[in-house]
């Protein structure tokens, strides 16, 4: 055999072997990056999983807050306190049950208040502020003016419901009365007085009843 075969022959198998040894060299394959949970959902996981107690809770609230962002609102109150709770169960579902009952309670004395509104507006909508009305009222505030004068409370709290007036608008009308210490003055000298200052009130108030009927603007519409 030629040299050159013998060479020929020598370096054929080292090429295979070499190019069978980058063929075995092995792929390295990337993984998909780890998607990291929110806390909120990792919670809402942990505590509903076998837990139909829970998941009932939420979903009574969900349907309470019908079109708010649940995920949001609950965030926002605090349910993510419950992480760090050695019971999470126990604190999601407290929570849930709390938030409904709290909303459901707050609905309910929303529906009242603007019930009673209506009503009020629908009262006050029958009044006309015709010359008879407008000296009955007048008569009426002056009678009102004087159970303040006097702390006589019992005629207050009748004409605060005659009235429809608030505790805030009493406030108001209290504070006025109590700057007036020249009429409690003369008052407490002879109180005899206050009949000459109701005739004075109703006179005024004829005149001006609008500013002078307590709770004009509401009355007479």
């Amino acid at each position: 055999m030629k040299l050159s075969n013998i060479f020929i022959c020598t370096m054929v198998p080292i090429f295979i072997a070499s190019c069978a040894h980058k063929s075995a060299t092995p792929i390295k394959i990337e993984e998909p990056p780890q998607i990291e949970m929110d806390p909120l959902s990792v919670l809402m996981q942990q505590t509903e999983s076998n837990n139909p107690y829970v998941v009932n809770a939420k979903e009574q609230l969900k349907k309470l807050l019908q079109s708010q962002n649940f995920n949001e609102y609950i965030s926002n109150e605090g349910i993510l306190k419950c992480v760090n709770d050695p019971n999470q169960s126990a604190c999601v579902l407290n929570f849930y049950l709390n938030e409904y009952y709290n909303l459901k309670y707050n609905i309910q004395i929303k529906k009242i208040i603007e019930d009673k509104q209506i009503e009020h507006k629908i009262e006050l909508s029958k009044i006309n502020a015709t010359q008879a009305n407008i000296q009955k009222y007048c008569d009426l505030s002056a009678d009102f003016t004087a159970a303040i004068y006097t702390n006589n409370n019992s005629k207050i709290s009748t004409f605060q419901t005659l009235f429809k007036m608030n505790k805030g608008d009493l406030s108001i009308l209290h504070t006025k009365i109590l700057k007036d210490n020249y009429s409690h003055f003369l008052i407490d000298e002879n109180p005899s007085i206050l009949q000459e200052m109701k005739t004075e009130f109703m006179e005024k108030c004829v005149n001006d009843p609008k500013n002078n009927i307590i709770n004009y603007l509401n009355i007479f519409r």
